[in-house]
């Protein structure tokens, strides 16, 4: 091999990685606007009244908590369009997939909140 096809592959390589990264930071927006998207659908479309604002589940059994960890995505979208119990059918024509998606989205993205060994206050002092 020359030095001029050794350069040509490097240089290739590197604008890969580089077109690779621009994409990642674009996907990376996307998603973030997804998961605002997904918030607004939540909370506009009356969600957290049964399930809570963070997906934790309602008062008094409304509704049962979907998040952190919520179900799969084709799971949680037959669980909306053909809901089991006292949950209201959430149709195409009135909540689209790419909606429905936007949604799962955002509870994926609420995390776990701490273990009780992980707040200070709930410790038990050493002796």
């Amino acid at each position: 091999m020359n030095v001029r096809s050794e350069s040509f592959r490097y240089t290739g390589a590197v604008l890969a990685l580089l077109l690779w990264a621009g994409a990642g930071g674009a996907a990376a927006q996307t998603a973030a606007g997804d998961v605002e998207l997904g918030r607004q659908l939540y909370m506009s479309n009356g969600c957290y009244s049964c399930h809570g604002t963070v997906g934790q589940g309602g008062e008094r059994s409304a509704g049962p908590r979907i998040a952190p960890g919520p179900y799969p995505l084709e799971a949680f979208k037959v669980f909306v369009r053909a809901p089991r119990q006292s949950m209201p059918r959430y149709d195409p024509k009135f909540l689209s997939d790419a909606q429905l998606e936007a949604i799962h989205r955002y509870l994926v993205s609420i995390p776990k909140g701490p273990g009780a060994k992980e707040i200070p206050l709930l410790r038990t002092p050493s002796r």
